[in-house]
């Protein structure tokens, strides 16, 4: 046994209260608030130390800075003040203190126990953050989770670590993917607004699930005193903080936008340094090259590989090849163009940020004054499409697609193959030319638009306008 690993896991339990306070509170020694996946991360563990599940394992993938090791530090150190047995780990650490894994780790901790997992009889809760640092994580919680029925494991990861999973680990874990901070979710950690119950499921149904643009329009309608309730305590002005850097849950934290600007600009580097080589075989000087193709998406509507191929002299495949990286690190969102697979193929594709507050760090750094302003309808589409990522393609229930001829809609969603609504966004009053210059030669079930207009309908051309103050709330 590494006597040098033992002291340094008693070392890590003896001085757990002062690191889940790093985690969980300010300097000035306030909480942090918690994500709304604080309350399902919570029923995991309840359900497992009152035996009412056998879900054991719960794994967080999510890109870096999305909150994953503040939530899980915060529902560790609840469950340690009501006397529960926990560890709380950063396998990345550990790893590159003493080149050790998850395996090693637990098999120090056994030591320090006195016993095997497998005979242990009161429930431990063990949080182990950074589970890509492992390269044997999948086999290794596998193999732990088989051992005993009394631990519960809850781990964190970055977004590749959901392609890493093992079909066996997959029917054992539990999941939950955690994305950037939705408007209501950065009004609650912000400025303690809460949702009001049900509301979101409500405009959601509303929005994507009625029958026709008339029934829409009636169901956003009757909803319409609860979303005026919100918003008397909700600051409109506080939507361009959110669209700036609200996404982000650290940024919340920065002293100011250059310090939240740079923090993006690092968390950048660390996923190509750290994530993008897990995801492919680049070199290092690929490697070099990604921000600033990153600078060029955020430049420009849609992604010619010609074009980039000619800026950077490196062949298109291997750009196609850091892209679709890019995509499985859910640091971009791909949305091809509308079509036939033969057509698609020849168009190029347009890519979002997951959150807009990566695309405003670029424009940030330009050093115009005029950036937000100037920009602001990019990073609605990318705020748009990220809720149509999370609302449907994590839930495996549709796709996004945009239509590529000139004057074209933002997107077409298709919503499990028996629904498609045409999307257009933007934060002036919009008006209808992109949607009616789409429908023409895309049928719909109807259309959306996402602005500043009023709530009205256009019954001839299937358009409901969606006030931005509704969507902010889904």
């Amino acid at each position: 046994m590494n006597q040098e690993l033992v002291q340094y896991l008693q070392q890590q339990i003896r001085t757990s209260d002062e690191r889940l306070k790093r985690f969980t509170h300010d300097i000035k020694g306030k909480p942090y608030p918690s994500r709304f996946m604080f309350v399902k991360l919570k029923q995991y563990v309840n359900d497992f130390v009152k035996k009412k599940s056998t879900n054991r394992m719960v794994i967080m993938p999510g890109f870096r800075g999305v909150g994953k090791t503040t939530l899980m530090a915060q529902v560790c150190a609840e469950y340690k003040n009501m006397g529960y047995n926990t560890l709380f780990l950063s396998v990345e650490d550990a790893n590159n203190l003493f080149d050790v894994g998850i395996a090693e780790l637990m098999s120090a901790y056994e030591s320090i126990l006195g016993e095997n997992l497998e005979t242990v009889k009161k429930p431990i809760l063990i949080f182990l953050d950074e589970i890509q640092s492992d390269p044997k994580w999948a086999v290794t919680l596998k193999s732990l989770f088989e051992k005993t029925s009394n631990i519960f494991f809850c781990c964190t990861g970055s977004s590749a670590v959901i392609l890493q999973t093992t079909t066996n680990l997959a029917r054992r874990a539990v999941f939950e993917r955690m994305p950037p901070m939705c408007f209501t979710e950065y009004q609650m950690v912000k400025n303690e607004i809460y949702p009001m119950n049900g509301l979101k499921e409500k405009i959601r149904q509303a929005v994507y699930f009625s029958k026709d643009a008339d029934e829409v329009y009636v169901n956003l309608k009757k909803l319409q005193p609860s979303v005026n309730q919100y918003w008397s305590k909700a600051n409109r002005f506080d939507i361009r903080e959110y669209l700036s850097f609200g996404t982000l849950p650290f940024a919340l934290m920065m002293p100011s936008e250059s310090a939240v600007y740079d923090s993006i600009s690092l968390l950048l580097d660390k996923i190509i340094r750290y994530d993008l080589p897990t995801l492919g075989s680049f070199d290092t000087d690929t490697l070099g090259n990604v921000k600033r193709m990153l600078f060029s998406i955020a430049e420009n509507d849609t992604t010619s590989l010609n074009v980039l191929e000619e800026r950077f002299k490196i062949n298109r495949l291997t750009i196609s090849n850091i892209f679709d990286a890019l995509v499985r690190a859910e640091l971009l969102i791909d949305v091809p163009a509308y079509g036939s697979n033969m057509g698609v193929a020849k168009k190029p594709h347009k890519y979002l940020f997951m959150t807009p507050a990566i695309r405003m760090s670029f424009f940030y750094f330009t050093g115009r004054e005029d950036t937000y302003l100037t920009r602001q309808g990019k990073l609605l589409e990318d705020s748009v499409g990220s809720h149509l990522y999370r609302e449907f393609i994590l839930r495996n229930q549709g796709a996004i697609r945009y239509d590529s001829a000139e004057g074209g809609a933002d997107f077409i969603l298709q919503i499990q193959n028996n629904k498609q609504i045409i999307i257009e966004v933007g934060m002036g009053s919009k008006d209808k030319k992109q949607i009616i210059n789409s429908s023409k030669k895309i049928s719909s079930d109807y259309n959306l638009i996402f602005s500043n207009s009023e709530l009205k309908v256009d019954p001839d051309l299937k358009i409901v306008f969606v006030p931005l103050d509704y969507y902010f709330l889904m």
